[in-house]
């Protein structure tokens, strides 16, 4: 029995090895076919603030990872497990965040002069900061955020 389930094994974590790479292209794929990769911000001239989120990045890391930051900053970094365009054109992002210990979808959509802002973000257990295009702690928009590179 032990033999046939080695292989077995062996065959399930190689092809969840693919799985993981396949995602992780999936994901680079669409950010770029919809123009995400790059800095955004409100302001692109005004400084990064650590813990603000001024100013926003979409990367692809050098093994292909698309990752998500924050101001700059490089212990704010947060791997983007997913990405995929929904027919109205809506950007949904999965992003796993190990320091809230937690994965959050955040749904991105165009603004008219081509920036971009966050209609929603929802957690796993659907907790919403974002609906609507607005934050749920205190119904303000979400700011609009303009290309800076």
């Amino acid at each position: 029995m032990t033999s046939i389930f080695r292989p077995l094994l062996a065959i399930i974590l190689l092809a969840s090895s693919f799985a993981s790479a396949a995602s992780a292209d999936d994901a680079v794929d669409a950010a770029r076919a919809w123009g995400l990769i790059g800095t955004w911000a409100a302001d692109c001239s005004a400084p990064a603030v650590k813990g603000r989120g001024a100013i926003i990045s979409y990367e692809v890391t050098s093994d292909g990872q698309l990752i998500y930051r924050r101001d700059h900053d490089p212990s704010d970094i947060n791997e983007v497990a997913s990405a995929r365009i929904e027919p109205d054109q809506t950007l949904v992002l999965s992003i796993v965040l190990p320091k809230a210990r937690q994965t959050r979808e955040n749904g991105i959509v165009r603004t008219s002069d081509g920036g971009i802002r966050s209609l929603f973000n929802r957690g796993e257990d659907g907790s919403y900061t974002i609906r609507e295009a607005r934050f749920v702690a205190n119904g303000r928009p979400t700011p609009a955020l303009r290309k800076c590179d």
